[in-house]
Protein backbone atom coordinates (compact mmCIF):
# COMPACT_ATOMS: atom_id res chain seq x y z
CA UNK A 1 0.00 0.00 0.00
CA UNK A 2 1.18 3.18 -1.03
CA UNK A 3 1.39 5.76 2.42
CA UNK A 4 1.99 9.84 1.00
CA UNK A 5 3.73 12.05 3.23
CA UNK A 6 2.01 15.42 4.09
CA UNK A 7 3.15 18.13 2.12
CA UNK A 8 6.06 20.72 3.91
CA UNK A 9 4.49 23.84 2.12
CA UNK A 10 1.27 25.11 3.47
CA UNK A 11 -1.23 25.04 0.35
CA UNK A 12 -3.19 28.98 0.37
CA UNK A 13 -6.97 28.00 -0.74
CA UNK A 14 -7.17 30.55 -3.10
CA UNK A 15 -10.88 30.13 -4.23
CA UNK A 16 -11.90 30.58 -0.26
CA UNK A 17 -13.58 34.13 -0.10
CA UNK A 18 -12.91 34.11 3.90
CA UNK A 19 -9.61 32.46 4.43
CA UNK A 20 -9.24 33.60 7.74
CA UNK A 21 -12.87 31.84 8.80
CA UNK A 22 -11.57 28.84 6.78
CA UNK A 23 -8.79 28.25 8.71
CA UNK A 24 -9.88 29.19 11.93
CA UNK A 25 -12.86 26.38 11.56
CA UNK A 26 -11.34 23.75 9.49
CA UNK A 27 -7.99 21.35 10.06
CA UNK A 28 -6.61 21.34 6.11
CA UNK A 29 -3.49 18.91 4.92
CA UNK A 30 -2.08 18.43 1.48
CA UNK A 31 -0.14 15.34 0.44
CA UNK A 32 2.53 14.90 -2.02
CA UNK A 33 1.75 12.84 -4.80
CA UNK A 34 4.02 10.44 -6.05
CA UNK A 35 6.43 11.29 -8.97
CA UNK A 36 4.65 9.15 -11.73
CA UNK A 37 1.26 11.26 -10.79
CA UNK A 38 2.90 14.57 -10.43
CA UNK A 39 1.92 15.95 -14.04
CA UNK A 40 -1.44 15.33 -13.02
CA UNK A 41 -2.20 15.53 -9.33
CA UNK A 42 -1.94 18.94 -7.29
CA UNK A 43 -1.79 17.26 -4.39
CA UNK A 44 -3.76 14.70 -2.13
CA UNK A 45 -5.64 16.26 0.99
CA UNK A 46 -7.83 15.60 4.10
CA UNK A 47 -10.24 18.41 5.48
CA UNK A 48 -11.63 17.29 8.87
CA UNK A 49 -13.45 19.90 11.33
CA UNK A 50 -15.03 19.41 14.69
CA UNK A 51 -17.67 21.47 15.62
CA UNK A 52 -18.73 20.74 18.84
CA UNK A 53 -21.32 23.64 19.40
CA UNK A 54 -23.89 22.16 17.53
CA UNK A 55 -24.48 24.48 15.02
CA UNK A 56 -23.34 24.52 11.48
CA UNK A 57 -20.23 26.44 10.13
CA UNK A 58 -21.59 27.75 6.33
CA UNK A 59 -18.28 28.43 4.36
CA UNK A 60 -20.49 29.81 1.46
CA UNK A 61 -18.04 32.27 -0.10
CA UNK A 62 -15.90 29.87 -2.58
CA UNK A 63 -15.19 30.90 -6.21
CA UNK A 64 -13.85 27.58 -7.94
CA UNK A 65 -10.90 27.80 -10.36
CA UNK A 66 -10.44 25.13 -12.74
CA UNK A 67 -10.34 22.34 -10.90
CA UNK A 68 -11.39 18.48 -10.43
CA UNK A 69 -11.71 16.80 -6.87
CA UNK A 70 -11.98 13.19 -6.36
CA UNK A 71 -13.71 13.24 -2.38
CA UNK A 72 -14.68 10.15 0.02
CA UNK A 73 -16.41 11.10 3.06
CA UNK A 74 -19.13 9.13 4.89
CA UNK A 75 -21.72 11.65 4.01
CA UNK A 76 -21.30 12.04 -0.13
CA UNK A 77 -18.28 10.82 -2.21
CA UNK A 78 -18.15 11.64 -5.90
CA UNK A 79 -16.29 13.59 -9.05
CA UNK A 80 -16.60 17.38 -8.20
CA UNK A 81 -15.90 18.85 -11.72
CA UNK A 82 -15.41 22.84 -11.78
CA UNK A 83 -18.07 25.00 -10.92
CA UNK A 84 -18.66 28.34 -12.68
CA UNK A 85 -20.29 30.05 -9.51
CA UNK A 86 -20.27 30.06 -5.85
CA UNK A 87 -21.17 27.26 -4.13
CA UNK A 88 -21.99 26.80 -0.39
CA UNK A 89 -20.29 24.15 1.46
CA UNK A 90 -21.33 23.15 5.14
CA UNK A 91 -19.51 21.59 8.28
CA UNK A 92 -21.77 20.52 10.76
CA UNK A 93 -20.74 18.31 13.77
CA UNK A 94 -17.48 16.25 13.23
CA UNK A 95 -16.36 14.99 9.77
CA UNK A 96 -13.86 14.28 7.61
CA UNK A 97 -13.11 14.17 3.60
CA UNK A 98 -10.15 12.74 1.89
CA UNK A 99 -9.32 13.85 -1.64
CA UNK A 100 -7.30 14.80 -4.78
CA UNK A 101 -6.83 17.56 -6.99
CA UNK A 102 -6.31 17.11 -10.77
CA UNK A 103 -4.40 19.71 -11.99
CA UNK A 104 -6.27 22.40 -14.86
CA UNK A 105 -7.21 19.91 -17.66
CA UNK A 106 -5.64 16.35 -15.98
CA UNK A 107 -8.69 15.11 -15.37
CA UNK A 108 -9.50 14.73 -19.21
CA UNK A 109 -6.08 11.88 -18.87
CA UNK A 110 -8.81 9.84 -17.10
CA UNK A 111 -11.81 10.80 -18.49
CA UNK A 112 -10.96 10.34 -21.71
CA UNK A 113 -13.35 12.24 -23.73
CA UNK A 114 -14.11 16.25 -23.95
CA UNK A 115 -14.82 17.87 -20.70
CA UNK A 116 -17.48 19.79 -22.64
CA UNK A 117 -20.67 20.05 -20.61
CA UNK A 118 -19.68 18.98 -17.47
CA UNK A 119 -18.44 22.00 -15.14
CA UNK A 120 -21.56 22.54 -12.01
CA UNK A 121 -21.26 19.01 -12.20
CA UNK A 122 -20.58 16.22 -9.59
CA UNK A 123 -20.57 12.71 -10.73
CA UNK A 124 -20.47 9.12 -9.53
CA UNK A 125 -16.78 7.71 -8.77
CA UNK A 126 -17.52 4.42 -10.73
CA UNK A 127 -18.16 6.57 -14.28
CA UNK A 128 -14.57 6.37 -14.39
CA UNK A 129 -13.41 4.26 -11.17
CA UNK A 130 -14.91 0.78 -11.79
CA UNK A 131 -13.67 -0.80 -8.51
CA UNK A 132 -14.63 2.93 -6.26
CA UNK A 133 -17.82 1.30 -5.09
CA UNK A 134 -19.34 1.54 -1.58
CA UNK A 135 -16.67 -1.62 -0.47
CA UNK A 136 -13.74 0.28 -1.45
CA UNK A 137 -14.84 3.88 0.04
CA UNK A 138 -15.80 2.05 3.46
CA UNK A 139 -12.61 0.43 3.13
CA UNK A 140 -10.52 3.73 2.49
CA UNK A 141 -12.64 5.79 5.18
CA UNK A 142 -11.13 3.34 8.30
CA UNK A 143 -7.84 4.22 7.12
CA UNK A 144 -5.62 6.72 8.65
CA UNK A 145 -4.99 9.87 6.86
CA UNK A 146 -1.77 9.21 5.16
CA UNK A 147 -2.93 5.34 4.14
CA UNK A 148 -6.19 6.75 2.82
CA UNK A 149 -4.74 9.17 0.24
CA UNK A 150 -2.44 6.20 -0.75
CA UNK A 151 -5.36 4.08 -1.32
CA UNK A 152 -6.56 6.89 -4.11
CA UNK A 153 -2.87 6.81 -5.03
CA UNK A 154 -3.74 3.06 -6.34
CA UNK A 155 -6.75 3.49 -7.62
CA UNK A 156 -5.45 6.13 -10.14
CA UNK A 157 -2.38 3.98 -10.72
CA UNK A 158 -5.57 1.80 -12.13
CA UNK A 159 -6.35 3.87 -14.98
CA UNK A 160 -2.74 4.16 -16.22
CA UNK A 161 -2.69 8.05 -17.63
CA UNK A 162 -0.63 8.33 -20.26
CA UNK A 163 1.57 12.03 -20.57
CA UNK A 164 -0.34 14.47 -22.82
CA UNK A 165 1.58 17.86 -24.02
CA UNK A 166 -1.94 20.00 -23.94
CA UNK A 167 -2.27 19.69 -19.89
CA UNK A 168 1.18 21.19 -19.52
CA UNK A 169 0.60 24.12 -21.89
CA UNK A 170 -2.99 24.80 -20.25
CA UNK A 171 -1.04 24.82 -16.63
CA UNK A 172 1.30 27.34 -18.09
CA UNK A 173 -1.40 29.57 -19.46
CA UNK A 174 -3.26 29.34 -16.37
CA UNK A 175 0.30 30.29 -14.25
CA UNK A 176 0.62 32.84 -16.95
CA UNK A 177 -2.90 34.45 -16.51
CA UNK A 178 -2.63 34.72 -12.57
CA UNK A 179 1.01 36.14 -12.67
CA UNK A 180 1.73 38.13 -15.73
CA UNK A 181 -1.40 40.18 -15.55
CA UNK A 182 -2.70 38.70 -18.78
CA UNK A 183 -6.49 39.86 -18.88
CA UNK A 184 -7.96 39.11 -22.50
CA UNK A 185 -8.19 36.11 -24.77
CA UNK A 186 -6.12 38.20 -27.15
CA UNK A 187 -3.46 38.68 -24.34
CA UNK A 188 -3.16 35.11 -24.01
CA UNK A 189 -3.24 34.07 -27.63
CA UNK A 190 -0.35 36.77 -28.36
CA UNK A 191 1.42 35.40 -24.94
CA UNK A 192 1.29 31.27 -26.11
CA UNK A 193 1.73 32.06 -29.97
CA UNK A 194 -1.87 30.18 -30.67
CA UNK A 195 -5.17 31.34 -32.30
CA UNK A 196 -8.03 32.95 -30.13
CA UNK A 197 -10.18 29.52 -31.83
CA UNK A 198 -7.51 27.04 -30.78
CA UNK A 199 -7.48 28.52 -27.06
CA UNK A 200 -10.99 28.52 -26.71
CA UNK A 201 -11.02 24.88 -27.88
CA UNK A 202 -8.55 23.65 -25.69
CA UNK A 203 -10.56 24.93 -22.42
CA UNK A 204 -13.62 23.78 -23.77
CA UNK A 205 -11.92 20.19 -24.20
CA UNK A 206 -9.89 19.85 -21.08
CA UNK A 207 -11.60 21.94 -18.95
CA UNK A 208 -15.04 22.64 -19.19
CA UNK A 209 -15.12 26.21 -19.56
CA UNK A 210 -13.74 28.60 -22.44
CA UNK A 211 -10.94 30.68 -21.24
CA UNK A 212 -12.80 33.56 -21.15
CA UNK A 213 -14.48 32.35 -18.07
CA UNK A 214 -10.74 31.24 -16.87
CA UNK A 215 -9.84 35.31 -17.28
CA UNK A 216 -13.16 36.27 -15.28
CA UNK A 217 -12.38 34.40 -12.78
CA UNK A 218 -9.29 35.86 -12.33
CA UNK A 219 -10.12 38.83 -12.31
CA UNK A 220 -12.68 38.63 -9.52
CA UNK A 221 -10.37 36.41 -7.66
CA UNK A 222 -8.11 39.34 -6.97
CA UNK A 223 -10.62 41.45 -6.68
CA UNK A 224 -11.68 39.26 -3.55
CA UNK A 225 -8.32 39.44 -2.19
CA UNK A 226 -7.52 43.09 -2.64
CA UNK A 227 -10.67 43.68 -0.72
CA UNK A 228 -9.59 42.00 2.09
CA UNK A 229 -6.24 43.50 2.37
CA UNK A 230 -7.31 46.72 1.72
CA UNK A 231 -8.91 48.84 4.48
CA UNK A 232 -10.28 51.29 2.34
CA UNK A 233 -10.84 49.84 -1.08
CA UNK A 234 -11.30 52.56 -3.85
CA UNK A 235 -13.71 50.97 -6.43
CA UNK A 236 -12.79 52.77 -9.58
CA UNK A 237 -9.32 52.81 -9.35
CA UNK A 238 -9.75 49.02 -8.33
CA UNK A 239 -12.04 48.18 -11.63
CA UNK A 240 -9.53 50.01 -13.56
CA UNK A 241 -6.59 48.08 -12.31
CA UNK A 242 -7.97 45.03 -12.68
CA UNK A 243 -9.03 45.97 -16.55
CA UNK A 244 -12.67 46.94 -16.30
CA UNK A 245 -13.73 49.48 -18.33
CA UNK A 246 -16.25 50.77 -15.91
CA UNK A 247 -16.75 50.39 -11.83
CA UNK A 248 -20.27 49.54 -12.70
CA UNK A 249 -18.69 47.21 -15.07
CA UNK A 250 -16.63 45.69 -12.10
CA UNK A 251 -19.79 45.60 -9.43
CA UNK A 252 -21.93 43.64 -11.60
CA UNK A 253 -19.38 40.85 -13.05
CA UNK A 254 -18.47 40.72 -8.84
CA UNK A 255 -22.27 40.59 -7.70
CA UNK A 256 -22.83 38.69 -10.42
CA UNK A 257 -21.31 35.36 -9.24
CA UNK A 258 -21.34 36.19 -5.50
CA UNK A 259 -24.38 37.26 -5.50
CA UNK A 260 -23.38 40.41 -3.56
CA UNK A 261 -21.56 44.21 -4.45
CA UNK A 262 -17.66 44.52 -3.37
CA UNK A 263 -18.65 46.71 -0.55
CA UNK A 264 -21.70 44.44 0.70
CA UNK A 265 -18.38 41.46 0.54
CA UNK A 266 -16.31 43.49 2.12
CA UNK A 267 -18.98 44.67 5.08
CA UNK A 268 -19.51 40.48 5.93
CA UNK A 269 -15.97 39.67 5.83
CA UNK A 270 -14.98 37.82 9.06
CA UNK A 271 -18.87 37.44 9.81
CA UNK A 272 -18.70 33.72 8.87
CA UNK A 273 -19.00 32.16 12.35
CA UNK A 274 -19.91 28.81 14.41
CA UNK A 275 -23.73 30.44 15.53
Amino acid sequence: MIVLQKSADIYKTGGKLDPAGFEEKIIFQTYVPPADLTPFINHFWTIRWNNTTGQSYISEQVMHRPYVDIFLSAHESGIQCTFRDKRDYEAANTGRIIGARFKPGAFHAFWRKSMTGLHNETIALEQVFAEAGPPFIENTLSLQDDAAVGALAEMLHTQNPQYDPNIEIINRIIVAIETDRLQTVGDVAQWIGKSERWLQQLFQEYIGTGIKWQLKRNKLLDAAKLIRECEHPNWADMAYDLGYSSQQHFITDFKCVLGKTPLQYKKELGLQTFE
